[in-house]
């Protein structure tokens, strides 16, 4: 639900998760993003990747990637409606290495298979244009959008999502 005058009404948050292999078929992995303002969601995805990801790390990271993309094109469409905001935005993941990767391009010892594009998200970490913060699986509303959940999971992050209102 869409909140005049939250405290975070005017800080835009984005969560990216990742399925590693889930699909049995081609053992692609499924990306998924929310991003909330004023106390809702108002960007959201789910999609599958288009490469096998060799590791749950590099599917992170990849998911993170695409959703580093919609987290620059939503600041400048904020910034156009005059809600410009120059601090970094928070990206949620729940993948420690995935965030180690994007903060520290040193690892790329062990990494060298992610393809080059998905290093986007190391860029704007290091252009400070978005922050990213570990939150632990199952505690994200991501989730909702690359996971099986059970109806109580699935109605706390809808609710969280400002898709159902609190009762």
């Amino acid at each position: 639900m869409y909140q005049r005058g939250a405290p975070e009404s005017s800080t835009l948050t984005g969560y990216a998760d990742a399925d590693w292999a889930n699909d049995l078929g081609d053992r692609k992995s499924t990306s998924g993003y929310v991003f909330k303002l004023a106390g809702g969601a108002i960007s959201w995805s789910s999609k599958k990747q288009s490469s096998v990801a060799l590791s749950s790390t590099e599917a992170e990271y990849i998911a993170g990637a695409h959703t580093a993309k919609e987290l620059v094109w939503l600041q400048r469409l904020l910034g156009d409606i005059g809600m410009p905001d120059d601090s970094p935005t928070t990206l949620c993941i729940d993948n420690q290495s995935a965030i180690a990767i994007a903060k520290n391009p040193q690892f790329h010892d062990r990494t060298k298979h992610i393809e080059v594009r998905y290093h986007y998200l190391h860029d704007k970490v290091e252009e400070e244009e978005l922050e990213l913060e570990y939150v632990p699986t199952g505690e994200q509303i991501a989730d909702a959008l690359t996971k099986a959940l059970n109806k109580d999971k699935h109605t706390t992050f809808a609710k969280e999502m400002g898709v159902l209102r609190p009762v």
